[in-house]
């Protein structure tokens, strides 16, 4: 009896192994026309601001 559950045991630690594998997956492999750096981590100045006024054109005759 104890050497049943023995592997019992054993085997469904091995399947719980692979099934958490598999849904784990394969890291993320960036593709070439992605933009890489996203800025998530940049500092926002007044500069970068995004409520900046809009540039004015040359005046109109």
């Amino acid at each position: 009896m104890m050497p049943t559950l023995i592997v019992a045991l054993l085997v469904i630690l091995a399947v719980a192994a692979v099934v958490w594998v598999v849904r784990k997956g394969p890291a993320p492999t960036p593709r070439p026309d992605e933009d890489q750096d996203t800025a998530w981590n940049d500092p926002i100045t007044p500069a970068e601001s995004a409520h900046q006024p809009p540039h004015k054109s040359e005046p109109r005759p």
